[in-house]
């Protein structure tokens, strides 16, 4: 038989053995949410830490594009004909193709008639194809709307924006303009330039959406069908020299990935030089 200490009231044991116990199961509660705050820690810097190790990857598969195209002296010219050159680098796999900012739809030079174009190009129509238009002429300041009762202007105001009152100055701005979705703005990337000042199109290297884009807009010379004609393999594409790529602009596509699954993608867009000393500049990295 238990004997109670003397002085003890059996009760204020019981008390004490309760609290003894809830002080054991917070302590316990603590310990847990340190190691679940540990392990969030650790999973938040092994991603920090792969995404840098995705982007050092990506930013030397870039240097390495733009040198395989501006040095006369390499074996192997990469070129703007759309190919995929695949590298590897610290574990990283690169899928990597240029793009001809000259051979792309320029924003900085488009009309109404012809942004419908590249919209229906890019298989818009209806109702939704008025709106993407006038969402955009809003933003670029060639209407006549006003603010007032306007719900478009209301949704700028919600959201801290101010229309550019001018064309883009980035393709991803363009994502500020209601119905400009993350997925067609992507698209948008592949076709349209905002990068070569007021530049016209050529032909010479413009891939088939953007060839689609201003037939669709009404221009359809002899020199966009004969480009549509190499496209489809009737004819070879043409490798520039580093000499012939002077005051060029072209972007960089670089698709990184991990074992594990991890991607991200940059583009950088950078002006060809032509001098020996310093064939490129980078304009800006995305």
């Amino acid at each position: 038989m238990s004997r109670t200490p003397k002085g003890v009231e059996p009760s204020e044991r019981g008390y004490a053995m309760v609290a003894a116990v809830a002080g054991i199961a917070l302590m316990a509660t603590i310990a847990a949410s340190l190691v679940t705050l540990a392990s969030s820690r650790i999973t938040t810097l092994q991603a920090e830490a792969t995404r840098a190790q995705l982007v050092s990857a990506a930013d030397a598969g870039i240097v390495l594009a733009l040198a395989g195209m501006t040095d006369d002296g390499t074996i192997s010219r990469w070129t703007l004909n759309g190919e995929i050159h695949t590298a590897r680098i610290d574990g990283v796999t690169l899928k990597i193709h240029l793009e001809d900012e000259h051979g792309k739809f320029n924003l900085g030079l488009a009309d109404d008639e012809n942004l419908a174009g590249l919209l229906t190009a890019l298989g818009y129509g209806g109702a939704q194809l008025d709106q993407l238009r006038a969402s955009y002429l809003r933003w670029t300041g060639e209407t006549d709307d006003t603010p007032e009762g306007n719900a478009e202007y209301a949704y700028y105001e919600a959201h801290g924006l101010i229309p550019r009152n001018m064309p883009p100055l980035t393709i991803d701005e363009l994502g500020e303009i209601p119905g400009f979705t993350p997925k067609l703005v992507r698209r948008l990337h592949d076709v349209v330039t905002v990068d070569i000042g007021k530049v016209p199109f050529d032909i010479q290297h413009a891939g088939p959406l953007a060839l689609q884009a201003m037939a669709a807009s009404g221009i359809d010379t002899p020199e966009l069908i004969e480009r549509r004609r190499e496209l489809a393999g009737q004819t070879t594409a043409l490798a520039f020299s580093s000499k012939d790529l002077k005051m060029r602009t072209i972007s960089t596509v670089v698709v990184a990935s991990t074992p594990d699954g991890s991607t991200i993608t940059r583009r950088a867009v950078a002006l060809i030089s032509g001098s020996p000393r310093a064939p490129w500049t980078i304009r800006y990295i995305e």
